[in-house]
């Protein structure tokens, strides 16, 4: 009786634990951003010229995963994919301390500018994909999430970065 009880328990262990790793891996799996991995976002004020980047790039970028959770129904639970604004710049050389302010534009032209003290209280992430989704086609190509952050200053299908540096 003895045996068959640590086989049960033996056996639901190994389950939970499959469970477990199944669930793990899910999460952290990339998404199918072939849709729009190729949209280019315009990038200024961080070199001599203007250049682009792809949500494709930027997803080769060591990324984190992230829940964010906004302050209205409308903002939602978002779950964000993708690097953050300080692996993005060391890619250029840049700290998040040199960096006064940065304005994103969306493809419907709005406009959200974020300056030193969000980046100071909250991680910024540079969304290519929600969770181990793609993004929305009204996300494209990228969505910038704060968890914690007021989500008033989330802003979706990024098409155009101006950083300015400080002086």
């Amino acid at each position: 009786m003895m045996k068959t009880g640590r086989k049960t328990e033996a056996g639901l262990a190994v389950l939970l634990l499959a469970l477990i790793i199944t669930v793990t891996f899910a999460a952290c799996a990339k998404a199918n951003i072939s849709a729009y991995k190729d949209r280019e976002i315009l990038v200024t004020g961080l070199t001599e010229n203007d250049f682009t980047i792809t949500p494709g790039e930027l997803m080769e970028l060591p990324c984190v995963s992230d829940t964010a959770v906004g302050q209205s129904e409308k903002a939602g639970t978002v779950r964000a994919y993708g690097p953050t604004l300080e692996t993005f710049l060391q890619q250029y050389g840049y700290r998040v301390s040199d960096i006064k302010s940065i304005r994103f534009t969306a493809g419907d032209n709005y406009k959200v500018t974020l300056g030193k003290i969000t980046w100071d209280q909250y991680s910024v992430i540079f969304s290519v994909a929600n969770g181990s989704k793609p993004l929305y086609e009204s996300e494209q190509p990228l969505r910038i999430v704060i968890p914690g952050g007021n989500s008033g200053n989330w802003i979706r299908n990024v098409e155009r970065i101006e950083f300015t540096l400080n002086q």
